[in-house]
């Protein structure tokens, strides 16, 4: 009887749910499982689907307290469900609850290590509270080395007192402990960085040295600070040198934090450009020479989509390709010292105008930014990437607008700059002919390995099509970052066309590069933005389908990957073209120190116990690599891990072909575009896909003949991670 009752329960509980009555469907399903704890596992998945539909329209309507209430509910019924656990962490972690939030996500992968969606937001949460470049930032031996003697220079000892603006880990502050001056005051708007602050201090028995305010330094007073001081020591700076809004910070300090003949370490600055040449580096930026010709599109200079930045942050010299055409050229000196230059700097409308020597004949197509710290008379740090023993704390400033020109040996060009709310950037010269793209349509269209491999085939597309029935009766859909496979198709007279625009000017590049090409936009429909979903295909079958399931970073596309899946299981004709053919995960076990220093601080490289606080957010995968420019070692061979569309948790064994501590797993896809073609791997210059690492933690050694396992853990929905072991025997 009570059996009964609970499956009615289940039974009314789905038809509430069509309706669209979550929470009352909700409520029916737990007075079911109450009933009978029987029925729990049977029906925990659409319970679950459930109560997620029912948190989403709470969340819409900014209902916390009732969507946490739900998860309690729920939790009380599903104790160990790593699932739930992992839902109740977004939205803690959506509503700014950090600390619980990473308890769920961590209670969940102590359930379940190989849950890929928990770890995943783990991941997003530690680079949301610690961005990745303290970590390089610590492990600079030479910024911290340059500072260390600067610090040591210039404070008094029972005289000075002391700001660390923007202290981050506290390391200047502690670094100025071993100076004995009078007062030490650090200050940094992040919580969590001042959290982490009061842990590295304690550790390292300074807890009482330094006082730490977590504040913004333009929001206090020198009461905040304990009075005004007469050293401020600060590195707040980005690739562009003041992008960090430093000038306004200082220009804040000088008027209310500092005495009037106050020291700041560095007491001043310069910020120089140079003209280069890299072929790797401008198709991240620009399109290319070759597809703007395929396209028909000569006459444009099409640009990245760039959300009001003139520059990029890049290792610049990573890139093999790299030539330096110009001399370097300064564009502006500050004065750290000086209110009046600073505030001068910051109210600046006309532009600084600099003149940059040819060394030699050729093109110049990227201009790099640059700068030095003058921390002392006597100390300098330089971010130039032609000097060797640089600081590597900061990246290189790339101004992707720069465009191309080709010069002789010295002969000379003129650049303007200009001050913009503090940050510099380079002054447009564009005119009507620019366009701007997403930087997956600009990077897809520059990477002509692939766009010469979808040319190739077109022509066996068309007859294999066209066996099947006329022509102009085929339709089309064409997912990839920009329709090319769509366009040509359409341009050998297929009856309509269904493609993807991620961005609105990524539709209005589409339109224009349709109209120069002659066709007629009546046969193109264009999904826009990523809100499309499944439903926006109707019932139509297709007669060839192109997706592309990758997201730029180089991680598999989930909601892609389902559209794909149901596309091709619902919408393609019996005995149609689904491309690619396959798509095949890539992993290949290395060593490789610029990922090491990037994701995991050593005490070694700082001189004091920080590493064991700021590595608790180290994350297990990093994205966006350029395997091409990446300094690494392999430790074996690549090896095929499965088919993405139909990927299976397993363990692989590989064979260690060198010695050395392995502290990567790189990965990457090889693409078969139509069945029995050659494959094309996203690992090589210019590929329109990132590679992506998954790290180890703790690094391992390894022997070379000795047996490594590759352990690929993947969820329901094909989202995977990797992780490595030694074979014991």
């Amino acid at each position: 009887m009570m059996s009964a009752l609970a499956r009615e329960y289940i039974a009314y509980a789905r038809q509430l749910s069509s309706n669209g009555c979550f929470a009352k469907a909700v409520d029916l399903y737990l007075m079911a499982f109450e009933k009978n704890p029987q029925l729990r596992p049977l029906f925990e998945p659409e319970f679950r689907s459930n109560i997620m539909k029912l948190n989403e329209v709470l969340a819409a309507a900014n209902k916390i307290e009732d969507i946490f209430s739900n998860f309690g509910r729920a939790i009380n019924v599903f104790p160990d469900n790593v699932y739930l656990m992992n839902e109740i962490g977004k939205y803690l972690y959506k509503f700014g609850y950090y600390a619980e939030a990473w308890n769920q996500f961590q209670k969940a992968l102590e359930i379940d290590a190989g849950y890929v969606r928990a770890e995943k937001n783990l991941n997003s949460m530690k680079n949301l509270m610690v961005e990745r470049w303290h970590f390089r930032m610590l492990n600079d031996k030479t910024r911290n080395e340059g500072y260390r003697a600067a610090i040591h220079e210039t404070v008094k000892p029972s005289k000075s007192t002391v700001l660390d603006l923007g202290t981050g880990t506290g390391l200047l502050a502690m670094f100025a402990t071993e100076c004995k001056p009078l007062h030490i005051t650090a200050c940094d708007g992040s919580e969590v960085m001042t959290t982490l602050t009061d842990c590295v201090l304690e550790d390292n028995r300074l807890l009482m040295s330094i006082a730490v305010v977590n504040k913004m330094s333009t929001s206090m007073n020198h009461l905040d600070v304990g009075g005004k001081r007469s050293l401020l020591v600060t590195e707040l700076f980005d690739a562009g040198l003041f992008g960090e809004h430093i000038l306004q910070s200082l220009s804040h300090a000088w008027l209310n934090l500092l005495t009037s003949s106050a020291q700041v370490i560095p007491h001043s600055a310069e910020f120089f450009v140079l003209g280069a040449h890299s072929d790797m580096l401008s198709a991240k930026y620009q399109l290319q020479p070759n597809p703007k010709s395929l396209l028909n599109m000569q006459e444009y200079n099409i640009h990245i989509l760039s959300c009001d930045e003139t520059y990029d942050c890049e290792d610049v010299h990573l890139y093999q390709d790299i030539k330096y055409m110009t001399e370097a050229a300064k564009v502006v000196s500050v004065d750290f010292t000086n209110l009046n230059d600073i505030q001068d700097k910051l109210n600046r409308a006309e532009p600084y105008s600099v003149e940059l020597k040819a060394l030699e004949s050729g093109q110049i197509n990227a201009l790099i930014g640059w700068f030095n710290l003058y921390l002392t008379p006597k100390i300098t740090i330089t971010t130039d990437p032609r000097i060797k023993n640089r600081a590597n704390a900061w990246q290189q400033a790339v101004f992707f607008d720069f465009l191309p020109r080709n010069l002789i040996e010295h002969e000379t060009f003129s650049v303007d700059f200009l001050m913009n709310s503090g940050k510099i950037t380079k002054q447009s010269d564009h005119g009507i002919n620019t366009m701007r793209i997403s930087p997956e349509t600009l990077r897809f269209l520059n990477d002509t390995d692939y766009i010469r491999m979808i040319k190739s085939c077109i022509g066996m597309a068309y007859v294999y099509l066209g066996q099947m029935t006329e022509i102009s009766d085929i339709k089309v859909v064409d997912l990839s970052p920009f329709p090319l496979f769509g366009l040509f198709m359409l341009k050998r007279g297929i009856h309509s066309l269904i493609c993807y625009a991620k961005t609105e000017h990524d539709r209005q590049f589409l339109e224009a590069v349709f109209h120069t090409n002659d066709i007629d936009l009546s046969r193109m429909t264009v999904l826009l933005g990523d809100e499309w979903t499944q439903e926006h295909f109707g019932e139509e079958k297709y007669h060839a389908i192109f997706c592309n399931i990758f997201e730029l970073c180089g991680d598999i596309d989930v909601r892609y990957k389902e559209i794909a899946e149901y596309l091709r299981n619902t919408h393609l004709v019996q005995g149609g073209l689904f491309m690619p053919s396959t798509v095949s995960l890539i992993a290949q076990i290395v060593s490789s120190n610029w990922l090491d220093i990037n994701n995991r601080v050593y005490d070694e490289n700082v001189g004091y116990k920080i590493s064991t606080h700021i590595n608790k957010y180290q994350v297990s995968q990093n994205f966006c690599l350029d395997f091409t420019n990446l300094e690494y070692t392999p430790m074996s061979d690549p090896i095929v891990l499965g088919n993405c569309n139909h990927l299976s948790s397993d363990v692989v064994n590989v064979t260690i072909k060198n010695d050395g501590d392995a502290n990567a797993i790189l990965c990457w896809y090889n693409i078969e575009l139509m069945e029995s073609l050659e494959e094309i791997s996203t690992n090589r210059p210019y590929s329109f896909i990132e590679g992506t690492a998954f790290l180890a933690n703790p690094i391992i050694p390894m022997t070379k003949g000795s047996i490594a396992n590759i352990l690929c853990c993947v969820d329901s929905d094909g989202s995977y991670k990797l992780m490595m072991d030694l074979e014991t025997t």
